[in-house]
């Protein structure tokens, strides 16, 4: 397996852990706005902006990141998902998806600082 092959099979994978940081995030926001309307801090609720924004971000930079390595590898060897998912936006969007630049590092740091974000959310929140 090329390294760009185990990349976009890592990064299609690791994409899915932008769907429960949005879902914490989404949780966290309106928590943040019910303590702002009881006089809490305005800042909290746009740290929760931020973390349900990075929560989002993590999803899209690791998708875009297994399908620029996946398009790098070629269609032998992908899983037939993700050749499949490759299929689909190249019919959709050809041009756009020809333009993806993987960007590994930043798509496997993201969900750690979305993380990190909404933990501090959940401390301001709680203390």
């Amino acid at each position: 397996m090329t390294g760009e092959l185990r990349g976009a099979v890592r990064h299609a994978r690791w994409r899915w852990s932008g769907a429960p940081l949005l879902v914490v995030g989404l949780v966290l926001f309106f928590w943040a706005l019910q303590r702002w309307g009881a006089g809490g801090s305005g800042w909290t609720v746009l740290l929760a902006v931020l973390g349900t924004g990075l929560g989002l971000a993590s999803f899209g930079a690791n998708h875009d990141t297994a399908l620029a390595l996946a398009l790098r590898a070629g269609p032998e060897g992908l899983p037939p998902a993700l050749r499949r998912e490759l299929d689909e936006e190249l019919a959709r969007d050809r041009d756009g998806t020809l333009d993806l630049v993987p960007a590994p590092r930043v798509a496997l740091v993201l969900p750690f600082i979305a993380a990190a974000v909404q933990a501090l959310v959940v401390a301001r929140l709680l203390g």
